[in-house]
């Protein structure tokens, strides 16, 4: 039986209108992770508070403090951030914001701020907080998606699991049909899942193990339990 599987290394969730990671897989964030802690490492070496905390001048002078934050930081925003914000994008349309939206409002501002001192606004730019702070979102969607993928993989090698047939109680009679045909109302009913051609629908009735929790999505029926409810309703 042939079971189709989505590509291990893209993967989605949620149900609905959007999705926040249409598109997005494993190795993007992977890249885009390393990227980003690459590019935002001369942001944090020139940063003046950094500086003034550690107790160091960074080459170049303040010329350099002023510019090469603002060159890499700016990076690090298109880089990492633009996935933030189009995944912010799509939330909005959907007019349901989240996550995406957050981190989006939270890197704009600072992008936008930090560029207006470096240009001349009174106040202290943000470019290293900006930095660090898409690097290590970046990082988070990156175990997240990896996780979503892992567990995935789990689902489709369950999914392999699941027989071709399934040998369905009426009353008395019994009939086999296709695991596909199978409907939630049919669980109480459902004998054991054939995994030969060969097996004897007699066996339905039998001590046979059966596999009846995956053949439903939702809440689990336990068959033992629907037996205790009938004879205690008996």
């Amino acid at each position: 039986m042939h079971h189709p599987e989505a590509p291990p290394e893209r993967v989605g969730h949620g149900q609905g209108a959007h999705d926040k990671h249409a598109g997005h897989s494993v190795e993007m964030f992977r890249k885009r992770f390393w990227g980003t802690l690459l590019l935002s490492v001369p942001a944090i070496i020139w940063s003046r508070m950094i500086e003034h905390w550690f107790g160091y001048a960074a080459p170049g002078g303040s010329a350099a403090s002023r510019w090469i934050p603002a060159i890499f930081g700016t990076l690090v925003f298109g880089y990492g951030g633009l996935v933030f914000i189009n995944g912010a994008a799509g939330e909005i349309r959907a007019r349901l914001p989240g996550m995406m939206t957050l981190i989006s409002l939270a890197i704009t501002v600072a992008f936008l701020f930090s560029l207006a001192v470096t240009l001349g606004f009174p106040g202290s730019d943000l470019w290293w907080e900006l930095a660090t702070l898409v690097t290590i979102m970046v990082l988070g969607h990156w175990i997240e998606m990896r996780s979503i993928s892992q567990a995935q993989g789990a689902l489709n090698e369950l999914a392999k699991l699941l027989p071709d047939t399934a040998v369905r109680l009426r009353g008395d009679e019994t009939e086999t049909v296709a695991v596909s045909e199978l409907r939630a109302r049919d669980l109480d009913d459902v004998g054991c899942a054939q995994r030969a051609a060969g097996a004897r629908p007699s066996e339905a009735r039998g001590g046979a193990k059966c596999e009846r929790g995956v053949l439903r999505q939702g809440r689990h029926t336990d068959p033992r339990r629907v037996s205790r409810r009938r004879h205690h309703n008996a």
